[in-house]
């Protein structure tokens, strides 16, 4: 509508008497339409009291594609906002172990709309075991934190009966190869036997655990991996077994802490065994969290990052030494 004291005659415009807040003000007034309801009024006083046509066509162009934009930007927040929300409420509390802290860092994309479906979990097994899992579903939105949290639901279920890692992820790839959605996922998981002195790990199609010796020495536990979970293709997946002695540290991670568009992964994967390695042993077994806090920060000093981070440390006490009896 064109409000003032004289007519427009502006194509596709309505004339309206003068504005009552400002009578001597011509203006022009675009609604910002969208399919469900009005955004708002875009109001323009012209420069010189009057508008020409070909700025008015132009205008109405304008305010009609970002009426579009701005809606398609709401939308997209408003699912950004529930696939944060629901991945949030499935990284439930992790549990107590004697002789084992656990400390975990999610932390969603800060570009664009990436909410992912990366997931950590730690479930307590029958033989007195403790299972830890970190996972990456594939694509991002509400659709892949949904996938998430069915294959987070299907681990703890299959968990149930004391598989083995490499076994655990098997029975997921069949589970989610079976569903056929389109959807694919990256896991590894790791079991910390009760003597604490040996760790079983499998990975499908992850980056490889990192784990620090008490001595400072940091493996990255690259032997073969799987495939990804619930591509086309029949696999076992392998089990391998690490010695853990008191002391020792367990990272587990998913891409986005590691990988940038410029570096690749490799150099990143190195990064965080730098980090790791530069821990001191009594810094690990005091204050696990902060440690976690303190191994992010270098590997996130660029602040932005393309996709979600998920972090899980292990850190196995280590002992003290035993004290010889007196002598009689």
């Amino acid at each position: 509508q064109y409000a003032a004291d004289h007519p427009g005659n502006l194509p596709g415009v309505d004339d309206q008497p003068a504005s009552a807040l400002d009578a001597g003000r011509p203006l022009l007034c675009i609604p910002l339409l969208t399919r469900r309801a009005p955004q708002g009024v875009l109001t323009l006083s012209p420069p010189d009291q009057r508008w020409d046509a070909d700025d008015a066509v132009m205008l109405i162009e304008l305010t009609r594609r970002a009426s579009i934009a701005l809606e398609h930007a709401r939308r997209f927040e408003h699912n950004r906002d529930i696939a944060e929300t629901l991945q949030r409420a499935l990284l439930t509390e992790l549990p107590t172990a004697d002789g084992l802290s656990l400390a975990a860092r999610y932390l969603p994309a800060t570009r664009g709309l990436n909410i992912g479906g990366d997931w950590y979990d730690a479930i307590r097994q029958p033989d007195g075991s403790l299972i830890t899992v970190v996972g990456d579903v594939t694509g991002h939105g509400l659709h892949a934190a949904v996938m998430m949290s069915q294959l987070r639901t299907a681990l703890r279920a299959y968990a149930v009966d004391g598989s083995s890692p490499g076994r655990l992820l098997t029975r997921l790839h069949e589970f989610l190869h079976r569903l056929r959605l389109d959807l694919y996922a990256t896991a590894v998981i790791a079991r910390i036997h009760p003597d604490g002195d040996t760790l079983t790990w499998a990975a499908a199609g992850h980056p490889p655990p990192v784990l620090r010796d008490p001595d400072g020495r940091v493996h990255t536990l690259d032997d073969k991996p799987g495939a990804m979970l619930g591509i086309p293709l029949e696999q076992e997946i392998g089990d391998h077994t690490v010695a853990l002695p008191p002391g020792s540290t367990l990272a587990l991670y998913t891409d986005g802490l590691v990988e940038r568009r410029a570096q690749g992964i490799d150099p990143g994967i190195q990064r965080l065994a730098d980090a790791l390695g530069g821990f001191g042993a009594a810094d690990l077994d005091d204050d696990l969290e902060s440690s976690a806090d303190r191994l992010l920060n270098p590997l996130l000093s660029d602040s932005e990052h393309d996709d979600d981070v998920c972090l899980l440390l292990c850190h196995v006490h280590g002992r003290a030494p035993r004290q010889r009896a007196p002598q009689p």
